[in-house]
């Protein structure tokens, strides 16, 4: 059986250790990892242990990474597990790191979409902000479910767009089809739009 031979506290981070098997070099792991299964030089291991300890040690490094990816700025599960997948984690690696972020409520796709929908609402529609979450993992009852949360109103929200993209403008035919137009580009729904640039028909040419 394998004996560990040496085991070292790396020089950068003190926080992870080298194991050494029979002399050679077998990997870094936490320290957290070296406690959990009682590492010690002059203990013999064998094939099942050392699956056991490169797992906990990937899903470790694994969340690690996630943390510090997360760090910046807040991420969907979905670009948390492609981030990680891109890094070479193992898709069970990905999901144990992904588990443990919920767990710390680092990772809420709802509140999430609530954050995106509060920052870009005003500007964009309800169907262009369900489109782009989507396209970032978020599933559509998170997406229902955080924008009744921000308590948005796309109807209004497209009702001050059209205001402000008419202001100083002449009220014609052309400008307010332009608007209209704009509105449905920026995700609102065609209804929405009507109504929105209703108001400036009665003054058109």
């Amino acid at each position: 059986m394998p004996k560990i031979t040496a085991i070292t506290a790396q020089e950068k981070r003190k926080d992870r250790c080298n194991i050494y098997l029979d002399g050679e070099f077998f990997a870094g792991v936490s320290l957290e990892t070296v406690m959990k299964f009682r590492l010690k030089a002059g203990a013999e291991t064998d094939e099942t242990q050392l699956k056991e300890i490169l797992t906990a040690a990937e899903n470790s490094e694994a969340t690690e990474k996630a943390l510090s990816y997360i760090s910046k700025t807040v991420k969907t599960k979905r670009q948390v597990k492609e981030y990680l997948l891109k890094k070479g984690y193992s898709e069970s690696a990905c999901y144990h790191a992904i588990d443990k972020l919920k767990e710390y409520g680092y990772i809420d796709d709802c509140e999430y979409a609530r954050r995106y929908i509060d920052s870009t609402g005003k500007t964009q529609g309800k169907r262009l902000l369900a489109y782009k979450l989507m396209a970032k993992g978020v599933k559509k009852e998170d997406i229902e479910a955080a924008y009744e949360t921000a308590g948005k109103n796309s109807a209004e929200n497209a009702a001050a767009l059209a205001a402000k993209k008419m202001k100083n403008k002449d009220v014609t035919k052309e400008n307010v089809l332009k608007t209209y137009r704009y509105l449905v580009s920026r995700g609102f729904s065609y209804e929405e739009a009507e109504r929105a640039v209703e108001p400036f028909r009665n003054g058109d040419d």
